[in-house]
């Protein structure tokens, strides 16, 4: 039986956007008969852990968090890449290197949103991360924006559950709605959507995941998934400006919901049509907020078409589609990608690089 070892650089109690990346891949391929564990860095965030991980992992998949996990008798190790992740996972047979991260994509090597830690690892990245990287056997990007010299690259999106990310899932708000649904942190516009919302009419409902203390958006706590997927159904537009992103978790499940999507134009945002629209500043999302308002009002027909723009777009990252794709990654030999920077034939629909 192949061993498999998804190792990611966060506690999966942290439960953002990775944590339940692993999560749900973890949790079919134990489905699929593959012996599955998940080794965690013992490290959240802030210290925020939203659920309990023995919760939401298979009872079948062991979880353990430390600074250094012994691989051995692996078959694929599946790291979350940093520089030099190898070192906190010795051992295995095989190594993936996922990248996941922003700091790998970025063109800037500072960024303001950015501490001291992130922009180190930055720096140690652009001064070794080629070298660090052939080390592995394989290298998976979820966003064509990342490029590297290695020889096999294989790109696979994120994945989005488009069962439970539906229109179905509930009607319309009767108020129109716009929900920001990432973390509240710079490096995710949270700033930008506090000006954005306090620049907006009061007849238009501004809501968000988790709490705050902003006058001008109710916060609706923490959501389960399938409350989660309720809440984008309910939306006429999400709103995310964020400046950190690889492929947005926010996008695809919005997209997969029928909601249109107001984003920043940085550029692993590649998705470009008429149901992401990108605004660079807080007042050009304002504007483009009221404008698909008033389209909602007067031109509903036009609006409509931009929902299903957004179903379209969402069908090339059907967790049917894409998990064939990592489930091969993983269990594969050899997945070569044609050679250097050759991806996988991946078609994305709708989208620009």
């Amino acid at each position: 039986m192949t061993r498999i070892a998804i190792c990611p650089h966060l506690s999966v109690e942290h439960f953002r956007g990775g944590e339940k990346w692993v999560v749900e891949l973890a949790n079919r391929l134990v489905n699929d008969g593959y012996d599955v564990s998940v080794n965690a860095l013992p490290y959240a965030p802030d210290g925020e852990r939203r659920v309990d991980a023995t919760a939401v992992l298979d009872d079948r998949i062991p979880y353990e968090e430390r600074w250094r996990h012994d691989l051995s008798g692996v078959d694929t190790g599946y790291l979350f890449y940093h520089p030099g992740a190898m070192g906190s996972f010795p051992g295995a047979e095989r190594y993936v290197a996922g990248i996941h991260s922003w700091i790998y994509v970025s063109p800037y090597l500072h960024e303001r949103h950015y501490g001291l830690v992130p922009t180190a690892v930055k720096l140690l990245y652009r001064l070794a991360g080629e070298y660090d990287l052939a080390r592995y056997d394989v290298v998976h990007t979820v966003t064509p924006a990342f490029e590297t010299r290695h020889s096999n690259v294989v790109a696979i999106p994120n994945f989005v559950d488009a069962e439970r990310f539906s229109p179905d899932r509930a009607p319309l708000a009767d108020d129109f709605t716009v929900l920001f649904s990432a973390a509240h942190i710079p490096e995710k516009g949270w700033d930008i959507a506090r000006r954005v919302a306090a620049n907006l009419p009061t007849e238009i409902a501004v809501l968000t995941t988790g709490q705050t203390e902003t006058s001008h958006i109710e916060g609706m706590g923490f959501l389960s998934e399938d409350e989660l997927a309720r809440l984008y159904a309910r939306s006429h537009v999400v709103l995310h400006p964020a400046r950190v992103d690889t492929d947005s978790m926010v996008i695809n499940e919005a997209c997969a919901s029928g909601t249109p999507v107001v984003t920043s134009p940085i550029i692993s945002h590649v998705r470009k049509n008429g149901a992401v629209i990108h605004a660079g500043t807080a007042s050009e999302m304002t504007a483009v907020i009221r404008g698909l308002r008033d389209e909602f009002r007067t031109h509903r027909a036009r609006y409509e078409e931009r929902c299903r723009l957004a179903r379209d777009l969402a069908d090339s990252r059907r967790i049917e589609r894409v998990y064939p794709e990592l489930q091969r990654l993983l269990v594969a030999r050899s997945v070569d990608s044609g050679g250097p920077n050759r991806r996988l034939p991946f078609e994305l629909a709708g989208e620009r690089s």
